[in-house]
C-alpha cells in the first residue's frame, strides 16, 4: 500500500502556491462612486466581490499578503484585506482574511478570499452562473488540488478539484432587510465541490475544458420577526455534523409537513453548473467558445432546460499593448427552466416538473450574500428591490429574485489606447419575464453601458488610477448615470 501511495504522489508534482510570487506584498486603495437616478449603475456595482453599494459611497482599503516556501515541497501564504466606508451596508469590512498551505499538489485554504470563475474573463464577462465574484466572499475551509495536474504523468490529460465548507455572515443584514416579510433564515452553511478536466498539450493549438461544480445552502435557523407569529419557536434546519455529511452526499431527509417537508428529498438548496470550453491558440491570439449550463436538479443537469445557460465567444491577444487586447460576446438565457410547470410526488418528494425558479428557494432567501447575487448579476439581486414593491410572493422587502427569467446580449472589450493608458467597455441589453411562479404580464427591458479608463503614471511606479462612466436605462434596474473612481498603490 505504501508503494502505491508513493507512486500516486509522484503523479502529482506541482504545488498550487509555488507558482505564485513569494515575499511580502502590500497595497492601499481609495474608491468612490456617485450617481444620479435610482441606483449605482449595474456595471459599477456588479462583480466587485460585494465591495460596492447601490447608494453613493466611498471607501478606503488596505491589505498585505505574504507567501513563502517551507523546504522542498511545502509552501504557505496568508493575507488580510480591510476596508472602511460610508454609504455601504457596513462601515467596516473584513474583505479578505485567509491562510494557505500546500504540500506538493495538495492545497488547503482557510478564511475569506475573493474568487471568480476560473474559466471566464473576469474583466469582460457577465460572470459565472453559480459563483461570479459579484457578492462578498464567504469564509470557508477549502481543500483539494487547486492547480491542474497531469493524470499519471499524461502530457494531454489534466485534472483538478476541491471541496469546501463555509458560513454565511449576513444574518443581521437579512434580519434588518427582510423586516417587512414573515420570517428569515440565519446562520446558513455553505458547501461546494468541484472537479475540472482539461484535454490538450500545454503548448498545443487546441484545448478542451470540462468543469463540474455543485454548491449548496444548508442548515441555519428560520426565525420570526418580532411582529410575526408564524414560527414562535423558530425552526432548526439541521446544523449538526450529520448535516455536513448529508450536504456532501445528498440523501433523503426526515420528511415532515410544511416548511420542513421541503427537506424531504434533499438536504438544503442545491445548484450547480457544467462548463464546457473549446480553445484554439496561436502565437498571436487565442479564441475560446464556451457554454456554462446552470442546473437546480437532474432536469437541468441533463440539459432539459433548452438553451438556458451562458453562451460565449472570447478573443484574447498575446500583445499586452494591443488596442484590442480582449473581446467577449455572450448570450445569456434563463427563460426555459426545464418547463413551465412544477410538482413533486407526495410520497417520495421526487420532483416531477419544471419551473426550476433559478436562485430562489423556499427555505432560504435565495442564492445571495449581503443582498447580492452570488451567481450571474443579470438576474437582478434582491438588494435592488428592498424598497420597491415588485411582482413577487412577498412584496416589499422580498429577499429573493423577482426577475429570474432573463434573456441578454452582452459585449465586452478592453485594450490599450496609448502607453500606460487602457480602456474597458461593456454593453448589455436584457429582458425579463419575472419568474416561473410569478410571471409578469409585460416584459421589462434594460440597457446597461460602461466605459472605463485606466492610467499607470511613469513617475510613480505601482500607482493605478481607474475612472469610469456608466448608465442603466429601463425598468429592471431603473434609470441611472454614475461616475466611479479607484486609486490603488501597490508597494
Amino acid at each position: 500500500m505504501g508503494r502505491i501511495f508513493r507512486l500516486f504522489l509522484l503523479a502529482f508534482l506541482p504545488a498550487a502556491l509555488g507558482a505564485q510570487p513569494k515575499g511580502l506584498h502590500e497595497f492601499a486603495e481609495i474608491g468612490t462612486a456617485l450617481h444620479s437616478g435610482d441606483h449605482t449603475p449595474l456595471w459599477q456595482n456588479a462583480l466587485q466581490h460585494g465591495l460596492s453599494s447601490l447608494d453613493n459611497y466611498g471607501y478606503v482599503r488596505g491589505g498585505v499578503t505574504y507567501r513563502d516556501t517551507l523546504g522542498a515541497h511545502w509552501s504557505w501564504g496568508a493575507g488580510i484585506d480591510l476596508a472602511a466606508g460610508v454609504g455601504m451596508d457596513a462601515a467596516f469590512v473584513v474583505q479578505q482574511a485567509y491562510a494557505d498551505l500546500a504540500w506538493r499538489c495538495f492545497d488547503l485554504s482557510v478564511g475569506s478570499k475573493e474568487q471568480a470563475s476560473p474559466f471566464l474573463n473576469s474583466e469582460l464577462s457577465t460572470g459565472g452562473l453559480v459563483w461570479s465574484g459579484n457578492a462578498r466572499p464567504i469564509p470557508q475551509v477549502r481543500a483539494g488540488i487547486f492547480d491542474y495536474i497531469p493524470v499519471f504523468r499524461s502530457s494531454w490529460f489534466f485534472i483538478r478539484g476541491e471541496v469546501a465548507y463555509g458560513w454565511w455572515t449576513d444574518s443581521r443584514y437579512l434580519r434588518d432587510a427582510s423586516e417587512g416579510i414573515r420570517w428569515y433564515t440565519e446562520k446558513i452553511k455553505y458547501h461546494h465541490k468541484e472537479v475540472d478536466f482539461r484535454f490538450g498539450r500545454p503548448g498545443g493549438a487546441w484545448q478542451f475544458d470540462a468543469a463540474y461544480r455543485l454548491d449548496n445552502q444548508f442548515g441555519g435557523y428560520i426565525q420570526n420577526h418580532p411582529n410575526q407569529e408564524w414560527f414562535p419557536d423558530g425552526i432548526d434546519l439541521g446544523n449538526g455534523l450529520k448535516n455536513y455529511w448529508k450536504a456532501f452526499i445528498p440523501g433523503k431527509g426526515e420528511g415532515g409537513g410544511g416548511l420542513e417537508g421541503e427537506r424531504i428529498a434533499r438536504e438544503g438548496n442545491f445548484m450547480g453548473s457544467e462548463f464546457l470550453r473549446l480553445m484554439y491558440k496561436t502565437k498571436g491570439y487565442r479564441l475560446s467558445l464556451y457554454l456554462e449550463n446552470y442546473f437546480d436538479d437532474f432536469s437541468g443537469m441533463g440539459k432539459l432546460n433548452g438553451f438556458d445557460g451562458l453562451w460565449g465567444l472570447e478573443y484574447a491577444s498575446s500583445n499586452p499593448r494591443s488596442w484590442l487586447r480582449g473581446a467577449v460576446l455572450e448570450y445569456y438565457q434563463t427563460t426555459h427552466q426545464s418547463g413551465p410547470l412544477h410538482g413533486s410526488d407526495a410520497d417520495t418528494g421526487e420532483k416531477t416538473g419544471g419551473a426550476d425558479d433559478y436562485y430562489n428557494n423556499y427555505l432560504y432567501q435565495g442564492w445571495t450574500h449581503w443582498g447580492q447575487a452570488m451567481g450571474n448579476p443579470l438576474i437582478a439581486s434582491p438588494a435592488y428591490f428592498l424598497d420597491r414593491i415588485v411582482q413577487s410572493p412577498w412584496g416589499k422587502g422580498y429577499m429573493g429574485f423577482p426577475y429570474n427569467r432573463v434573456r441578454a446580449f452582452h459585449l465586452g472589450l478592453h485594450g490599450s489606447i496609448a502607453p500606460r493608458w487602457g480602456y474597458r467597455l461593456k454593453c448589455t441589453v436584457s429582458r425579463t419575464w419575472g419568474t416561473p411562479l410569478a410571471p409578469i404580464l409585460e416584459p421589462l427591458d434594460n440597457v446597461s453601458g460602461f466605459l472605463e479608463a485606466q492610467y499607470e503614471p511613469a513617475f510613480w511606479e505601482g500607482l493605478r488610477i481607474v475612472s469610469s462612466l456608466s448608465f442603466d436605462s429601463g425598468d429592471i434596474y431603473g434609470d441611472s448615470f454614475g461616475w466611479q473612481l479607484k486609486v490603488r498603490k501597490n508597494f
